[in-house]
């Protein structure tokens, strides 16, 4: 399988994992999700072993790592202040602790991972 038929057959995949994904929460059954999801996974991973042409190299990798990590430091700038906003002016109590808690466990969760993989041989 070549990397375009890939990307179509992921896209499949993925709608079809969306459609029942809708339908089980639209008939409030929350197994249904959860087994599309697997589901889907599954497939995916599976197509992904039949692709012959390389998928990803060093600067993909590269890139995508400074998209993370940007996208980690304004997320959790962004919820922290958002979070902290809204306690403050005591409206959407739930939201704005939602938010702060996330950014006070993101960091926490990167730093377990970057002490993981500096122990670990890359």
């Amino acid at each position: 399988m070549d990397r375009k038929k890939f990307v179509v057959y992921t896209a499949l995949v993925c709608a079809g994992m969306g459609a029942a994904v809708g339908y089980g929460v639209s008939v409030r059954n929350a197994l249904l999700p959860a087994i599309a999801f697997a589901i889907g996974f599954v497939l995916i991973s599976l197509g992904r072993r039949r692709v012959t042409e390389v998928i990803e190299d060093e600067r993909v990798i590269k890139i995508s790592e400074k998209a993370s990590r940007r996208v980690y430091q304004v997320f959790v700038t962004a919820a922290a202040l958002i979070g902290v906003t809204l306690l403050a002016l005591n409206r959407y109590i739930e939201v704005g602790y939602t938010l702060a808690f996330s950014a006070c466990a993101l960091p926490i969760l990167y730093m377990i991972f970057y002490g993981y993989y500096r122990r670990r041989s890359l």
